[in-house]
């Protein structure tokens, strides 16, 4: 699957202060905005990266 799919099929893409997507608990409504201020987002991509193969297929078979 990772070979034939070159893409990842994301709806949205990274948010910060929002959740567009679905809640993940009913104790709020998306988009549940932040309504204070970020003075700063951090985004670290380091580390080793993991791949599970199964997963992305089941992933890629639950958005059919």
């Amino acid at each position: 699957m990772p070979i034939t799919t070159p893409i990842t099929f994301n709806p949205g893409g990274m948010a910060c202060g929002a959740n567009p997507g679905s809640a993940v608990t009913p104790d709020y409504r998306a988009p549940f905005r932040f309504t204070g201020t970020l003075h700063s987002v951090t985004v670290d991509l380091s580390g080793d990266l993991i791949l599970d193969a199964e997963s992305e297929m089941r992933m890629h078979m639950a958005r059919q």
